[in-house]
């Protein structure tokens, strides 16, 4: 067999050889669920509890992220704020109440590009949950949000998303962030539990004086209407 001919038959068996062994490329399984986020060392935490196994105390940081893990156990795609600065931002207007804790909780919706076919992830939002002390991580998240809970998961969260519940998916067709700086709470949300409404002092609240004043600025024009009427007739 000449050397060129006996070359082409290396090569080809070589390339079979390849197509027959290689291990076949197989689409990659994660999760598109809600996360649940705790607070260490300044630094966020994936909860390997869910938030009923939590006990909160007055100055902790929670958080709600949805996003797609590339398994079950775990997730790269942290809350988009600053957990250190969480609390001061979102609850530090709040004042704590006798019995009760304050807990900041982050609520973020997650980007586009993991958002289920047909659906737009809302705004993320903070708001400050008051509780008593005895209560859990679900109490906080029930304090400042809807949850749509389905076999103890938390599928959906204010009605995002709708129409499914931790779903496996092909990661190859979805967009994991592996790294995100954008604060998505550069202006937070003011919306605390009904519990820190109620905290907050009635002096603050109700005051009559802006009616006063209306009433008073109503009074003077309906007076110069009347005085520039009379003069008109006259």
């Amino acid at each position: 067999m000449p050397r060129v001919s006996r070359a082409i038959c290396i090569s080809v068996a070589i390339c079979l050889a390849a197509l027959v062994f290689s291990p076949v490329a197989r689409a990659e399984t994660g999760y598109r669920y809600w996360t649940f986020w705790t607070v260490s060392n300044g630094q966020w935490v994936f909860s390997q509890v869910g938030p009923a196994g939590t006990a909160p105390v007055d100055g902790d940081v929670q958080a709600w992220r949805f996003a797609v893990a590339a398994n079950a156990s775990g997730s790269t795609s942290q809350p988009r704020t600053d957990p250190s600065r969480a609390f001061e931002r979102i609850c530090g207007s709040v004042q704590q109440p006798d019995g009760q804790i304050r807990v900041a909780m982050v609520i973020d919706p997650g980007v586009a590009g993991t958002a289920p076919a047909g659906q737009s992830p809302p705004p993320a939002r903070g708001a400050c949950a008051v509780i008593d002390e005895s209560k859990s991580g679900a109490d906080a998240l029930m304090a400042v949000a809807t949850p749509r809970v389905q076999s103890g998961l938390v599928c959906g969260i204010d009605s995002y998303p709708t129409g499914e519940c931790a779903i496996a998916i092909d990661t190859t067709a979805a967009s994991i962030a592996v790294v995100e700086v954008t604060d998505v709470l550069v202006a937070p949300s003011t919306a605390v539990s009904e519990s820190a409404i109620a905290a907050v002092p009635a002096a603050a609240d109700g005051s009559p004086v802006p009616l006063i004043a209306v009433g008073v600025v109503i009074a003077l024009g309906l007076v110069g209407a009347w005085v520039l009427q009379r003069r008109r007739a006259s």
